[in-house]
């Protein structure tokens, strides 16, 4: 049976009218027609073109028919299931569900100087060992925990990393796209049975690289979902306004998916919004801004709308801040809380801090907090005979009635509420004899842990595959003088 998820019990969040859908979607259509998108990658150049795209192989210039785009995206399922080496946590996208996944950082954080340096193989390790226990996180990004790593080299880091969360993190992983990562990171997937998802993401404005490109025609073409993604910062690399940006996005992603589905019909999609307006004072992408979560919103009600495919918010993972604070807490919980109401299928956010900067496993312990939370709040209010509670309330009266000592109270006190685990719960008195300590410092506890009883799962010929399949890429940078 697959991980539950958050399953929403009631209508999505939706803040666009129709003619405005309508308005957006007709202005990305004619940006494919007219404009076009350039793709790399001389294979998906030829791909198109095979599709009934127009394609100029000397710009790379991608244009395609409003009909080719609308009948690609048709294509698409509406939800898919992905496995998981564990049962327990199979993912199925799409419906009702939300989902949560580990955000990257390139380095760890010092909780009390908050400096940050880069991580060791064996912290990445740690770090999944802890998420994997997590309750409320489903998924996890390619580069994650870390995207960094003492003495390894640039071209094993996605290997490295995709290898440890294999080894140390039960749950889906999205793999590439980089330097012919995505080669190791297949059969790393192939070799355990698992699922993984493809990195498409594009470089924008309009432009696909081509290792992103190579990395989904490859997942594609082994029947594993891919991610076609938006990245723009709104007034740099997109347009300013939402609507522009979201324009730009939406062709983007269709881009991919004509090549997608002109590879393999049928081919598994999950589309990632991750735009960000741009901090006009410092040039930097502005994190945490509420001006990401109208685009998310958007975002989601357009594909649910139009299309149906699952949609990804990555844009509400990090935060601005460079600490574990009341800003970054925040800025989290507003994003991730509109981007649940409005529909996502897929967030991307736990442990992720500063950006893409940093990363700290006891983050992720209060982001599995928060996202218990906001399960709570998805399901809704229950109301039955049972919970209107009408003949107990006629039986217990007025005062000095109480509901205490009720079977009734006993039955639903637990369903009904949600307990943080990493929470200061205590009343004044006892905090203050208790040692008076914050969140973080229990959420630091409780990381601690966790993986202090972490147990692992995976078989050892299979843990011996994934050791031989990392040497195989180190054979491969070396060969090619990369390393």
């Amino acid at each position: 049976m697959p991980a539950k998820g958050l399953v929403r019990s009631f209508q999505p969040l939706e803040i666009l009218a129709e003619g405005q859908i309508e308005a957006i979607h007709a202005a990305s259509l004619q940006v494919l027609e007219r404009t076009g998108v350039v793709f790399e990658s001389q294979r998906a150049l030829e791909v198109h073109l095979r599709a009934g795209a127009q394609v100029d192989f000397g710009s790379r210039r991608v244009q395609i028919p409003r009909e080719l785009a609308d009948a690609s995206c048709r294509l698409c399922p509406t939800s898919f299931t992905m496995r998981a080496l564990n049962p327990k946590n199979d993912l199925t996208i799409g419906g009702d569900t939300t989902y949560f996944s580990l955000f990257s950082g390139m380095r760890t954080v010092d909780l009390h100087t908050w400096e940050a340096r880069t991580a060791t193989v064996e912290e990445n390790h740690d770090a999944c060992k802890i998420a994997d226990q997590l309750t409320h996180v489903h998924a996890s990004t390619s580069y994650t925990p870390y995207c960094e790593f003492v003495d390894v080299p640039p071209p094993m880091v996605l290997p490295v990393s995709c290898w440890s969360r294999m080894k140390y993190y039960g749950k889906i992983s999205r793999i590439g796209a980089a330097m012919d990562s995505h080669i190791f990171e297949i059969q790393m997937a192939q070799a355990l049975g698992v699922d993984v998802y493809g990195a498409f993401e594009c470089s924008p404005p309009l432009t696909f690289g081509a290792d992103a490109t190579e990395c989904a025609i490859a997942c594609a073409e082994n029947g594993y979902p891919v991610e076609p993604g938006c990245g723009g910062v709104m007034g740099a690399t997109h347009p300013v306004t939402i609507a522009g940006a979201l324009t730009v996005a939406l062709a983007e992603c269709i881009a991919g998916i004509v090549l997608l589905q002109a590879v393999r019909p049928g081919t598994k999609v999950i589309v990632n919004s991750f735009d960000l307006p741009q901090n006009m004072r410092s040039g930097a992408p502005a994190f945490g801004a509420i001006g990401i979560s109208l685009f998310q919103a958007a975002w989601n009600q357009i594909w649910r709308r139009l299309y149906g495919i699952p949609t990804m918010n990555g844009g509400v993972g990090p935060s601005a801040s460079k600490l574990i604070d009341y800003q970054c807490g925040y800025e989290r919980t507003l994003g991730i809380t509109l981007s649940v109401l409005s529909g996502a299928h897929m967030i991307n956010t736990v442990g992720g801090l500063s950006g893409e900067l940093s990363y700290h496993p006891a983050l992720s312990v209060l982001d599995d907090d928060l996202i218990g939370m906001l399960e709570r709040f998805v399901q809704g209010v229950q109301v039955d005979q049972d919970t209107l509670a009408a003949d107990l309330i006629e039986e217990t009266g007025p005062m000095p009635g109480h509901y205490l000592g009720t079977d009734h109270t006993r039955k639903w006190w637990r369903g009904e509420g949600f307990m943080p685990l990493a929470a200061d719960l205590l009343t004044y008195g006892e905090w203050m004899a208790g040692g008076r300590k914050p969140s973080l410092q229990l959420a630091e506890e409780r990381a601690q842990k966790l993986l202090n009883s972490y147990q692992p799962t995976l078989p050892a010929d299979k843990d011996a595959e994934l050791d031989r399949i990392l040497e195989d890429a180190r054979r491969h940078y070396r060969a090619k003088g990369l390393i």
